[in-house]
């Protein structure tokens, strides 16, 4: 059987950006209940689903997860802020990473 080559179909990129979405939820209720390290897991599984059929992540799934260490957030382990030029600042508490985002109006 010959390898593929070029592009994955549009039926392959759906079920990833699906499967991506369910994980989000998946972690999502884990940092609700306390799993934290569970959470974790699963959010580094969606970060490889979409390395590897090449998805991004939405503004808001990107917003959700730490860029350093790759944790969810929540409110017991991220602080967000408004800065005064206008900048969503939001601090991980695991990590200690600053992440910035424009403010949208």
């Amino acid at each position: 059987m010959a390898k593929q080559r070029g592009r994955r179909s549009k039926k392959q990129e759906n079920i990833a950006r699906t499967r991506i979405e369910q994980l989000f939820n998946l972690a999502l209720d884990y940092s609700n209940k306390g799993n934290d390290k569970e959470s974790k897991t699963v959010i580094e599984l969606a970060l490889l689903i979409s390395k590897r059929y090449n998805q991004r992540l939405t503004k808001k799934q990107r917003l959700k997860i730490c860029r350093n260490c790759n944790v969810f957030f929540n409110s017991k382990n991220s602080r967000n802020r408004l800065s005064p030029k206008g900048w969503k600042v939001i601090t991980c508490l695991e990590c200690g990473k600053l992440t910035r985002f424009v403010n949208p109006d």
